[in-house]
């Protein structure tokens, strides 16, 4: 299932049909072929780096320009040159690890109501709906990178590939509409939304979102069903719903869908997520940086500190790193010197190589604080996300209320409220949070494309070639196939 161009979405052979045969033989097959999926997604070519902390972040410059010696990729992103040699692998690599994952749910949702195996504690329709929420998950998010400024978005033009169908079939593997995308993800979630809502651990016991052997072992029997923040839940299917209404410009249903996450609770009427604030930060022995308490759905990389944080955040001339001034900048920090996101050196501070008399400005939001809750977890869907699409689609004085709690929780006073009296206003203040709330996980990306910014106003003002600059090109070995 490797994709390395697209005639390879085509090599089945068969050694591949009877590895296949043999793996769709039993429950415990079906289970490790979805645990295949999640372990691609967490690698450093989808969301354990690429997409979250790198590729977007370079466009919209969230870290300072690399030299062109020190990371070549990087700095030729940050010039929007997505034709230059070091660039296009980058994108290649990234195309085709989305329809790796992409291929292997696929599979799984082939096999799994054709092979007559009996599964146990509801498990079939959880991996539906695991798989189900999946393919439109990642079918968004190559929507957000490959295809059109929502706003110019032509209904009959060709976007991107929408696969639902494991297949030898070249026909199939063809770019879709993006109306025919846009029906296929809300198809597709729907799908998800109705069979994670009947046997989600998190809608059918009594224990919170975050559960473990620990916690639930009395309401959960079988312990594959453990730890749903880090697969796709009931409520990452709500979330995910929200996020792609929010994109496509249809705001009613945004504003519905991320209320139902803000507000949602389990069996028994506990929160199942919260807003981080300086309480939890200054109480609480297993917090952590990228705010675990908040995340709807997260991937975990087992081989994140050495891919990743070691060469990326932690060495001498790191190359995930910010001017100091820019980050007091971009915090506003002279106005609100106890926002918990920069308050003292939590999560920016200067630390001295060991090697070197010399210092350098490290980024800790991943940092591992010595707990295992959080270790290596990135987040790909956050609490305050829903926040941020109630505080654009919803109106003002309906919005206040939210606003009001999430600035709170981070340490912010409200006097702010009374200038937000127009939706220009708002707009304004949102491009503020998402870059300050976002840092290092791909967000601002989309904000700025979303709204079709013909200027990055963070570090500096830079204004882009063109609006096609949001545009991430489809690789040539799709464009070529096709």
């Amino acid at each position: 299932m490797l994709l390395g161009s697209c005639s390879d979405w085509l090599d089945v052979n068969p050694v591949t049909e009877i590895r296949e045969s043999k793996l769709y033989s039993s429950e415990e097959g079906y289970k490790e072929a979805l645990n295949g999926v999640y372990i691609l997604l967490g690698k450093k070519e989808l969301y354990g780096k690429t997409v979250s902390m790198y590729i977007p972040e370079m466009i919209v410059h969230t870290w300072t320009v690399p030299t062109e010696a020190t990371d070549p990729t990087g700095y030729y992103l940050s010039k929007f040159d997505y034709a230059n040699s070091n660039v296009e692998p980058a994108i290649d690599d990234m195309w085709s690890s989305y329809y790796t994952a992409i291929a292997q749910i696929n599979d799984i949702l082939k096999n799994i109501n054709s092979s007559g195996v009996s599964f146990n504690n509801g498990n079939k329709e959880l991996i539906e709906g695991e798989c189900y929420g999946l393919r439109a998950f990642l079918h968004l998010d190559l929507l957000r990178l490959f295809g059109p400024i929502p706003n110019n978005a032509t209904g009959a033009a060709k976007c991107i590939p929408y696969v639902t169908e494991f297949t030898t079939d070249a026909t199939k593997l063809t770019s879709s509409t993006y109306d025919e995308v846009v029906k296929g993800i809300e198809s597709d979630l729907n799908k998800s939304e109705e069979f994670l809502g009947t046997s989600d651990p998190v809608i059918t016991t009594t224990s919170c979102l975050d559960v473990s052997s620990s916690s639930s072992a009395s309401t959960i029997s079988d312990p594959w069903q453990y730890y749903r923040q880090l697969r796709f839940n009931y409520f990452a299917a709500l979330a995910t719903k929200a996020r792609f209404y929010y994109w496509t410009g249809q705001p009613d249903k945004a504003v519905e869908y991320a209320k139902k996450v803000v507000a949602a609770t389990d069996k028994s009427g506990n929160k199942e997520f919260t807003l981080c604030d300086e309480a939890y930060f200054s109480a609480n022995a297993d917090a952590n940086l990228n705010m675990k308490v908040e995340h709807v759905f997260g991937v975990y990389n087992s081989h994140f500190l050495d891919d990743v944080y070691a060469p990326y955040y932690a060495k001498r001339n790191h190359v995930f790193t910010q001017d100091s001034k820019y980050v007091a900048t971009c915090y506003e920090s002279s106005l609100y010197p106890d926002d918990i996101r920069n308050k003292g050196t939590r999560y920016w501070a200067n630390s001295q190589d060991t090697n070197s008399p010399e210092k350098s400005f490290h980024y800790y939001k991943y940092i591992n604080n010595g707990s295992n809750y959080g270790r290596y977890t990135v987040p790909c869907i956050r609490l305050s996300e829903m926040y941020f699409i109630i505080f654009e689609d919803e109106t003002i004085d309906a919005m206040m209320s939210y606003f009001k709690t999430w600035r709170l929780s981070r340490g912010l006073d409200s006097s702010i409220d009374n200038t937000l009296t127009t939706s220009s206003a708002v707009l304004n203040r949102m491009e503020k949070e998402w870059r300050k709330e976002f840092m290092g996980e791909g967000q601002m990306f989309y904000f700025y494309k979303k709204h079709a910014y013909e200027a990055l106003t963070w570090p500096t003002t830079i204004t882009l070639p063109s609006l096609n600059s949001y545009i991430i090109p489809i690789p040539k070995s799709q464009t070529s196939f096709e």
